[in-house]
């Protein structure tokens, strides 16, 4: 099946957008995208999974009682992105990247792409224009509340892009593209907020030949921690994204529990076995940043600076006192050590997830396009992303996102 046959819906989802409909299943072109990894890399604070103990309280601190970081109860939760430390050549990588994105579709026949190399496209160009904004707008917190930059527009709303002639927000392309275009609720985990409460940031870009093992990797974190599912007092709470993407659960109740089960572990399985009703109302926007927008160390004031040279372009997370790492952001740091010995002395050391498709659900993956992909052709033609961005020294360790 060519292009020219890729279905489409049959509801208009707005001038334009239908552009991107079409797609070629046997096309064999990948894009590049080990310039915004070596960015994701360097940004991206890794963070433990959840034990599925809520924070409680505010954190104690010695010589002042005023606290200006995140309380709330999911503040352990989620990787986060070190903004505080983002200098200009940071900035210019994003962007670069997030113009060359979006360029792409002038420079290539986006429809002869077969859908998961156009997937990846989407989440990354997403992903990397969320971090963009929020950049630009930092230091602030809730990001529910953040305008798009330079507008007095919602982040999510504003139209902030323009791909193939085509003005688009982010909610445009996750909602009008990419939920309408791929039937699988897998794809809710691949799309950064720039918040606590949605999907983690990779410390990778998605991949057309990995974006299904990444999107499973990822929907693993998020249904076993507290912000994905947690008790209520009579029900079960379940992040709201869940009620935002209903449509990828028909009977809403029982097609959810399905989805949460296939990803849940012992202690997440034990609150889905009640038969408790559910209630998609977990929610927080607080910034998924080191500091939550706090630019000073307590009680000082001080003012955050960077204290290594600049051009070297590793954050070296070991060696952080005041000056680059407010009090707030110390109190996650100390949180992830504890976590990562907890999770050592627990023989912890490696999780994967992994999804078991009934023959019925393969067969109708395969006809989706979104069955598992043999590996890439090393001699097939690829569009290579990379910005002006360079210099990023080795990391010490090998990075897969897995503790």
């Amino acid at each position: 099946m060519g292009a020219a046959d890729a279905q489409t819906p049959a509801v208009a989802s707005g001038p334009g957008i239908d552009t991107f409909y079409a797609y070629n299943p046997d096309s064999g072109r990948q894009l590049d995208y080990t310039a915004w990894s070596d960015v994701l890399a360097d940004v991206v604070f890794r963070v433990p999974p959840s034990n599925r103990e809520p924070a409680r309280g505010r954190p104690q601190q010695t010589g002042t009682r005023i606290y200006r970081g995140n309380i709330t109860r999911y503040r352990y939760e989620a990787n986060r992105v070190v903004y505080h430390l983002m200098d200009e050549p940071y900035e210019e990588a994003v962007h670069e990247f997030r113009v060359a994105m979006e360029a792409l579709p002038d420079r290539i026949d986006f429809n002869a792409l077969n859908r998961d190399e156009q997937l990846a496209y989407w989440l990354n160009l997403h992903n990397a224009a969320v971090i963009e904004n929020i950049l630009a707008r930092y230091p602030e917190s809730d990001i529910n509340q953040t305008r798009a930059a330079g507008t007095r527009e919602p982040l999510f709303e504003a139209k902030i892009l323009n791909v193939a002639g085509v003005p688009l927000s982010l909610n445009d392309i996750r909602l009008r593209i990419v939920y309408r275009l791929w039937d699988d609720p897998r794809v809710i985990y691949g799309f950064h907020n720039g918040s606590i409460g949605g999907p983690s940031i990779l410390r990778e870009a998605f991949t057309g030949d990995n974006v299904w093992r990444q999107l499973d990797r990822n929907a693993g974190e998020f249904v076993n921690s507290l912000r994905g599912v947690e008790r209520g007092r009579d029900t079960l709470r379940v992040s709201e994204l869940y009620a935002e993407g209903r449509h990828f659960f028909p009977d809403f109740e029982t097609d959810l529990r399905a989805h949460l089960s296939r990803y849940a572990n012992e202690a997440t399985a034990e609150e889905l076995a009640p038969a408790r009703p559910v209630e998609a109302d977990v929610s927080t926007w607080e910034i998924a940043d080191m500091t939550n927008g706090v630019i000073g160390c307590t009680g000082s004031g001080s003012p955050v600076t960077i204290s290594v040279p600049r051009g070297l372009n590793r954050v070296n997370l070991n060696n952080l006192d005041c000056y680059t790492m407010p009090d707030t952001g110390r109190v996650l740091m100390e949180h992830v050590i504890e976590r990562r010995i907890e999770m050592w002395r627990n023989g912890e050391g490696g999780r994967v997830y992994t999804v078991d498709l009934t023959p019925a659900q393969a067969a109708a993956a395969e006809a989706e396009g979104n069955a598992p992909q043999p590996p890439a052709d090393p001699d097939a033609p690829q569009v290579n992303l990379s910005p002006s961005f360079s210099g990023r020294q080795n990391a010490d360790t090998p990075d897969n996102d897995e503790e």
